[in-house]
């Protein structure tokens, strides 16, 4: 019964359609509905420019105290297990890409690793009592003499390029003198 009636309505439409065949039920009278019309730029005000540099600041606040947070909080954690673990690195002595000998406490004990990319491995217990508290009281600063001459050395190189390329590290002053 249902299917009868949903055939009978489509024929109804077909017949329909092919009786009023010049009328168009969608025709706009002036056919302007294909010419192409520039879209109408959108209308800005200042307060939606303000409001929407507002939630930019609001969103990097956010942002910026959640990964705030999330660092203390991570901190925090990564001190307890250090701690639990009882582990302290001494010193270390850099050896190159990836390679270095490290002087840690670990349970009581000091030891001297040597440490690369694949393999850790013993190299010594350390069990004299003065050199267990000589390590312990040396700082890992650099003297103030090493640091001086480093610093020296730097800015005496980034000096010498300056002089090698003036059109890249040349002052802007330096620029305008040379164009004219």
């Amino acid at each position: 019964m249902m299917f009868r009636r949903t055939l009978f309505l489509l024929l109804l439409v077909c017949f329909v359609a092919a009786i009023l065949p010049e009328t168009v039920l969608a025709e706009d009278s002036s056919r302007a509905y294909l010419q192409y019309q520039d879209p109408k730029p959108p209308e800005v005000s200042w307060v939606s420019s303000v409001a929407y540099v507002f939630s930019l600041l609001i969103t990097f606040a956010v942002v910026l105290l959640l990964a705030y947070f999330a660092s203390r909080f991570v901190g925090q954690k990564m001190g307890k297990v250090s701690a639990a673990s009882g582990g302290q690195v001494l010193r270390t002595i850099p050896l190159g890409g990836n390679r270095g000998i490290y002087v840690v406490e670990i349970a009581g004990k000091v030891l001297v690793l040597g440490v690369t990319d694949h393999a850790i491995a013993l190299l010594q217990e350390i069990t004299a009592e003065e050199e267990i508290a000589k390590l312990k009281n040396m700082s890992d600063a650099m003297p103030a003499s090493q640091f001086e001459t480093l610093l020296q050395k730097q800015l005496t190189s980034l000096q010498q390029m300056t002089h090698k390329f003036p059109g890249v590290f040349g002052s802007r002053q330096d620029n305008d003198r040379g164009k004219r």
